[in-house]
């Protein structure tokens, strides 16, 4: 499945049942012309938090705080599990999206001007992450098309989380991500 160079670094559940490569399946793809803003929807899945999940992202993130990767450690310094890196926000959204609204986000050709994470509570393992998008602007510079939604985190209890401000430059049409999207 995916990128086979890849194969070796997918440690948990959720990341072996992961496609990475995401040139697959383009044509199901939203695109910068046929997104409207104020669009809001609620993505397909929800990220059940597991050790596992934290401590394979931190890891892959080079943490070598013991507080971050060791859960020995962590429960040590009085912590009742390891500390969530920023970033996994990231993989969270990447995973509940997947392949519905807001899949924009994995467009080949992509690039990435700016994100912008707002943290409220940190990741907890048991939590279940539900995930919030809103297509929050879009809009052209310099021959570039600019995409921002935001994410709004919530656990099974309905608390706010986090927030991304997720903003890339995409190809502007299906026909310029089918281009990218050539394997």
């Amino acid at each position: 499945m995916g990128i086979e160079r890849l194969n070796d670094f997918m440690t948990t559940e959720k990341q072996r049942g992961f496609e990475t490569d995401f040139r697959l399946e383009t044509e199901t793809y939203e695109v910068w012309d046929e997104i409207e803003v104020g669009r809001v929807a609620t993505a397909k899945q929800t990220f059940l938090v597991k050790e596992e999940d934290i401590l394979s992202y931190n890891m892959s993130a080079l943490e070598d705080d013991p507080l971050f990767v060791d859960p020995e450690a962590a429960r040590a310094a009085g912590l009742d599990q390891v500390i969530a890196h920023p970033l996994f926000a990231v993989q969270i959204a990447f995973y509940c999206i997947e392949k519905g609204s807001g899949n924009w986000l994995r467009s080949p050709g992509a690039r990435n001007p700016g994100q912008k994470l707002i943290f409220y509570e940190p990741f907890r393992v048991g939590e279940e992450i539900t995930l919030t998008i809103t297509c929050n602007d879009k809009w052209v510079r310099r021959n570039k098309y600019y995409l921002q939604d935001r994410y709004d985190y919530h656990n099974q209890e309905g608390t706010l989380k986090a927030v991304w401000y997720a903003t890339l430059i995409l190809p502007p049409s299906r026909a310029e991500l089918a281009r990218f999207a050539v394997q």
